[in-house]
């Protein structure tokens, strides 16, 4: 029908693809999170409709779809398919406003696990962790508040996590619960975790993905950077004096120009509200306490450190000359951290083709907690 055929033209258009059935995935015809955001973008502007773009895990397809625009249509659209720009825009809101299913399926009788995204909110980064663990377990993500619309992101980890749980719990009702949370959404799992032990529920599984604890950098001594500056010149001799002041000058000139960029921020319809969200996450992060769990462990999975200088005694620095630590600092807070480093870096250990190693290592810590629930019972 005329939907579908409007948004074929869209795929085509967006994907770059001539050919387009409706029920190809978008997924599989090369799409991601910034075409996902074009294309509801297109989709708003044609029907006045704004979905989110989580709506893809469930209408991955242009059949699907078109028959969610069908439902929020309704006699807004005439017979030839075209919508009737005079009426209000509406905004299709999903079942839930955090939870997203990963994938399809009722992933039968294991017990879910839930995954924060990272500082942005966005989950779409997650869908191919999410299909290598498995579709026999459900795997929900965690969305955050003011990806689309008009809602203002949360301001702190406590309102995050109890607006997570409040979500999470109408399909989990009670423990024990898995959790998890890619980069900076581990931080809100590890307080989803600390509010569900204080109604007295289980968390049986906690898992950080390269989440670094939410504390002040702690800046590098004046010996360390003495040591630093002795042995960039020893290797480089006396050119490393040029290239320092060179690298200071671009540093000066960055942070310039970051001041006044961020005074401009690009509210264009074909963009994440990243901004306003990240900067809600770094006010959070400036405000969150944490609170030690000391009765529980953490399974952490992170890339290879990014050593730069190894000036002995546990003194590991990076090349933004801050300290590295191989339990990314969490170890204070809690009774062990579990390390496994995966490859790639922080933001490729969620994607192709290293996720596999990643998914698998996830699936065997997931089955290992189920299975110590079982005997436990």
């Amino acid at each position: 029908d005329e939907v579908e055929k409007t948004l074929v033209g869209f795929w085509q258009e967006l994907l770059g693809v001539d050919q387009v059935g409706v029920q190809d995935s978008f997924f599989d015809l090369g799409g991601h999170s910034l075409l996902a955001v074009r294309l509801f973008a297109k989709i708003k502007s044609a029907y006045r409709v704004e979905f989110p773009i989580s709506v893809l895990f469930e209408a991955p397809t242009i059949e699907r779809c078109a028959a969610l625009l069908r439902e929020h249509l309704g006699p807004q659209t005439d017979v030839e398919g075209s919508a009737d720009v005079s009426a209000p825009s509406t905004a299709a809101r999903p079942r839930y406003t955090h939870l997203v299913a990963m994938h399809t399926g009722d992933g039968g009788p294991k017990t879910p696990f839930f995954l924060v995204a990272g500082m942005f909110g966005n989950v779409l980064n997650l869908r191919h962790l999410a299909h290598l663990v498995g579709t026999d377990r459900r795997f929900y993500g965690l969305q955050a508040r003011g990806l689309y619309g008009e809602q203002a992101p949360h301001e702190t980890f406590e309102e995050m996590a109890a607006e997570y749980i409040a979500e999470l719990t109408s399909v989990q009702p009670r423990g024990p619960y898995f959790l998890g949370g890619f980069s900076g959404g581990g931080i809100t799992a590890y307080e989803i975790a600390r509010q569900l032990e204080a109604r007295g529920e289980e968390v049986a599984l906690l898992v950080m993905l390269d989440t670094p604890v939410p504390m002040p950098p702690a800046d590098l001594s004046l010996r360390d950077r003495v040591l630093i500056q002795r042995s960039e010149l020893r290797s480089k001799g006396p050119a490393y004096v040029a290239e320092w002041a060179e690298r200071r000058a671009a540093w000066e000139l960055g942070k310039l120009r970051r001041r006044f960029e961020s005074a401009t921020p690009d509210n264009t319809p074909e963009k994440f509200h990243d901004e306003a969200i990240e900067q809600a996450f770094r006010r959070a992060l400036g405000r969150y306490v944490v609170a030690p769990r000391k009765h529980a462990a953490v399974h952490l999975f992170r890339p290879k450190l990014p050593v730069a200088y190894d000036l002995g005694e546990g003194r590991r620095i990076n090349h933004e000359r801050s300290y590295v630590f191989e339990d990314n600092g969490w170890t204070p807070f809690v009774r062990e951290v579990v390390v496994a480093e995966v490859p790639g870096d922080h933001d490729s250990m969620v994607l192709e083709p290293n996720v596999r190693v990643l998914a698998r290592r996830l699936r065997e810590v997931v089955e290992q907690a189920e299975a110590a629930q079982r005997r436990s019972r």
